[in-house]
């Protein structure tokens, strides 16, 4: 989520925004050396199934396992950088990169009081908290593409269907929130990133930054706020420590845990960049320069989670991100991608493209605005977009659940939009379950509202996403939905 105007780059972070090693077609190594320094943690991604071999191989010479993740064959390892050859010559690895810390932006939404004593918008007269019906007054948003609430006479959802939210947990006791509450788990460990106030608790879910729970709201309230989906189930999976940071191990890790946990789909309001040509890294203890090749480990791993929830047949739903940048230009975003990494040693040549947007199978969304153009921060970009939704732009910004001391925020992004299009795939499965993600898109499209043609493939899609006039299709071709033969 782009949180208001205090930040431009809310969430570029995330998987395959650094590395990669190149894959070596030699021999089997075995271990003759006694590397003792154990400075780096490393991604090992394998070829196919994880090589016993390489685990020996890094034990021996005194490196640790941290994690397996034998479903898309990845290791997380702790071993000294001066291994990643060794490693990497093994026929069985793909490709080897430093696993790194990965940050959001810290600053806060803007506090449903703050933002209402601003009257950023002159031609609204904002009242206060105690409002009984906050979504009449403020969620300009929500009654967009619920044609004004319309939708809610057709389905509101239920707890049969479940859209598990990867991000940074949620309040799960919230008002608006509990009775849709279906469980969750959080995938930070013990004491990560030196941060002493993480227990390594499964059950630790409380959101710290309030990005989950914002996002949350947008698919799932219903109180003084409305989601898209107000009867709808979730499962929170919290990836973000209380200091906002995450890497692609506990990423990727969240993906195929609610996958297994047998959600109907995934909301990633998250956005990233991955590069296709050469990466450098240089050692920050040794200066050692390493070609890293065109293979990003972290992006690899985190593409092969999503492939693995695709093929269980789970929705995956992403955030277009909110740098403002033309995704189709990708030699531009090289250029991006090393404006932004150049300070952790890494130096980029190739094309890059935007992740997870671009993985084949998800559903990509953009932001627009109340006056439905596209907002101001969002990525656009032929071909690159697949639908849009609302995700505010100032002055006017969208009302969800928050973590503040009213329980309410205003905010704008990308991050937004999605939750609002998870939304609209759940109440398709409430048709119809058995639905394949590749059907359910379909329906998702076929139902958009057309924006501006002309600028149609850049900024929106197939269109703005309309809930009502979706399930009005649903209703009205019943036996192909059911038969799962829609065209």
């Amino acid at each position: 989520m782009k949180k208001c105007n205090f930040f431009k780059k809310f969430y570029w972070l995330l998987i395959g925004l650094f590395i990669i090693i190149t894959v070596y077609s030699g021999t089997n190594v075995q271990a003759s050396t006694n590397y003792s320094q154990i400075n780096t943690n490393l991604i090992v991604l394998f070829n196919d199934n994880i090589d016993t071999n390489v685990e020996n191989f890094i034990s021996n010479t005194g490196g640790k396992i941290l994690n397996k993740l034998p479903d898309i064959g990845g290791l997380e390892v702790e071993c000294n950088s001066k291994l990643i050859p060794k490693i990497q010559s093994y026929n069985t690895v793909k490709s080897v990169a430093p696993n790194h810390i990965i940050s959001i932006n810290q600053k806060e939404t803007i506090n449903f009081q703050d933002y209402i004593k601003t009257k950023i918008s002159t031609n609204k007269i904002y009242d206060n908290i105690a409002d009984s019906d906050l979504y009449n007054t403020y969620q300009w948003d929500i009654k967009r593409i619920t044609n004004n609430g319309k939708s809610f006479n057709l389905s509101t959802g239920n707890h049969n269907i479940v859209i598990g939210i990867i991000d940074s947990g949620v309040d799960k006791n919230h008002p608006d929130l509990a009775q849709n509450f279906m469980g969750g788990e959080n995938f930070v460990p013990k004491d990560f990133n030196e941060n002493k106030s993480e227990s390594g608790n499964l059950n630790d879910i409380d959101d710290t930054s309030g990005h989950g729970t914002y996002v949350t709201g947008n698919i799932a309230a219903n109180g003084k706020i409305k989601g898209v989906a107000p009867n709808i189930g979730f499962k929170s999976y919290r990836i973000f420590d209380s200091k906002n940071s995450t890497n692609a191990i506990i990423v990727s890790s969240a993906i195929i845990k609610a996958t297994n946990d047998g959600v109907n789909v995934i909301n990633l309001s998250m956005s990233g960049y991955d590069l296709k040509g050469k990466c450098y890294w240089t050692d920050p203890d040794t200066k050692k320069v390493y070609n890293l090749g065109n293979d990003m480990a972290e992006y690899g791993l985190y593409k092969r989670a999503i492939k693995y929830a695709l093929k269980h047949n789970v929705v995956v739903v992403t955030a277009a991100g909110n740098d403002g940048i033309d995704c189709s230009n990708t030699s531009k975003l090289t250029q991006f991608l090393n404006s932004q990494n150049s300070k952790y040693g890494f130096k980029y040549e190739g094309l890059t493209y935007e992740v997870p947007g671009t993985i084949k199978g998800v559903i990509n969304v953009s932001a627009t605005g109340i006056n439905d153009k596209i907002a101001s921060y969002s990525n656009y970009g032929k071909h690159f977009i697949d639908v849009t939704a609302p995700g505010g732009d100032l002055p006017d910004l969208c009302l969800s659940t928050g973590i503040t001391s009213s329980g309410y925020a205003f905010g704008e992004g990308t991050s937004i939009a999605a939750p609002k299009v998870s939304a609209i795939a759940g109440l398709i499965l409430c048709e119809n379950s058995n639905l394949k993600p590749k059907k359910v898109a379909k329906i998702i499209y076929k139902a958009c509202d057309t924006l501006d043609k002309s600028k149609s493939n850049k900024y929106y899609g197939h269109g703005l996403v309309n809930a009502y006039t979706t399930l009005m299709e649903c209703k009205k071709n019943k036996s192909n939905v059911i038969t799962d033969k829609l065209p």
